[in-house]
């Protein structure tokens, strides 16, 4: 088949977020069987990094902007006309192209590209309503008022995207019934996030009771306040039974919120972007992720549990992910439950090991980058035998 893969981010194996990295895995393989081209947006910055996906493209279509360290809302504003006019200029290349089947990552990269006779599948990732429409319920007085507009604005810009796509791929057999509660007849499939891609067979001793937050930081508020949440609400916690507790805040683009906390407290390591995140998660003796807004699947919790890192999440955490609390990780929704069940993986290395085990083998069956592949390509035989039938 000749696909064409529209993506808002450039792909990239090492990729600042797990968006990324996905798309490049799912190009890399997909090429050993079809003929692949790509639009992607991408800084300037970004323009060499074009050269590793060509191994794996017919033809790549860049669309490139300015690349800013700091955004003030004059360059905010101009990064959402970078948006639609992207969206515009993948448009033209779907309406122009002639493929077989057209792949939109992400739902915001939608927004300008009209339905077609060419088959369509959106990949939704999150479903960008939820966290809203969590966020208006949590709100009070004209906080909660104006979340509720915000909901209305962000339901229906949803809506109006992903009615025109069929199907349309969800994280999860959550996401894919609240989408289906938006638009009840459209054909939603559940593809989860392949885990453990940067995850490799090699062994690493622990590093005694340390404890590690991993995410990108820019331009994601929630993984800030998540990080934030964690610092002031239960790290101190923790450290009343255990001093020597160390918290690891790793990943792409910490604000200075959160560079500025070791000068202060040297009990915490910012790290900025890692490079070798399979190291980064064996030598952590715990993963934390207090996901405090949901919105689909974590994918660093996959990673580390994938890694055979204990992970202690919220609800919201797992809420994608289907894993078994207190067998596959554990579970705590405030900041004295959250601590209690750090400091049981601290504190007993064997119990750690053995949930971390059935944590790693939960993801192996469940989130293997096998058993995606097989889904994918299973969903796009469906959606072209459909095709045909419709156009005989």
């Amino acid at each position: 088949m000749k696909i064409l893969f529209v993506s808002l981010f450039l792909p990239q194996e090492k990729a600042y977020h797990a968006g990324g990295r996905y798309v490049f895995e799912l190009i890399r393989r997909l090429s050993q069987r079809h003929e692949i081209h790509l639009a992607t947006r991408l800084e300037d910055r970004e323009i060499p990094s074009l050269e590793l996906l060509r191994p794996f493209c017919k033809e790549i279509h860049p669309y490139t902007y300015a690349s800013i360290e700091k955004r003030n809302l004059f360059d905010l504003f101009k990064l959402v006309f970078n948006y639609l006019g992207f969206s515009r200029y993948a448009d033209r290349l779907v309406r122009d192209g002639n493929f077989d089947l057209v792949q939109v990552e992400w739902v915001e990269t939608a927004i300008m590209i009209k339905r077609r006779k060419t088959p369509m599948v959106l990949d939704a990732h999150d479903v960008i309503t939820k966290p809203v429409e969590r966020a208006m319920k949590a709100g009070a007085g004209f906080g909660k008022a104006k979340g509720y507009l915000k909901y209305l604005l962000i339901r229906y810009f949803e809506t109006h995207i992903i009615r025109k796509f069929s199907p349309v791929f969800t994280r999860s057999e959550y996401d894919k019934a609240y989408i289906l509660s938006m638009k009840p007849d459209l054909d939603v499939k559940v593809i989860p996030h392949p885990a453990g891609l940067d995850i490799t067979d090699r062994s690493m001793p622990r590093e005694k009771n340390s404890i590690l937050f991993f995410a990108s930081y820019k331009y994601r508020r929630l993984n800030v306040d998540a990080a934030l949440y964690f610092y002031r609400e239960v790290f101190p916690l923790i450290r009343k039974a255990v001093p020597d507790a160390r918290f690891i805040i790793a990943g792409y683009g910490p604000p200075e919120e959160l560079t500025s906390i070791p000068s202060k407290d040297p009990g915490v390591t910012v790290t900025g972007f890692v490079d070798d995140m399979d190291e980064l998660y064996k030598r952590a003796s715990v993963f934390v992720a207090p996901i405090l807004v949901g919105g689909g699947i974590i994918v660093k919790i996959l990673d580390a549990m994938a890694s055979g890192t204990p992970v202690v999440t919220t609800s919201y955490g797992n809420e994608g992910i289907g894993a078994k609390p207190g067998t596959d990780l554990l579970i705590a929704d405030d900041p004295q439950t959250f601590a209690g069940c750090v400091l049981k993986f601290l504190a007993d290395r064997e119990y750690a090991d053995k949930t971390a085990g059935c944590g790693r083998s939960f993801v192996k069956r469940n989130f293997g980058v096998d058993v995606v592949m097989e889904k994918i390509e299973k969903s796009y035989e469906s959606l072209l035998k459909r095709h045909l039938r419709s156009n005989a």
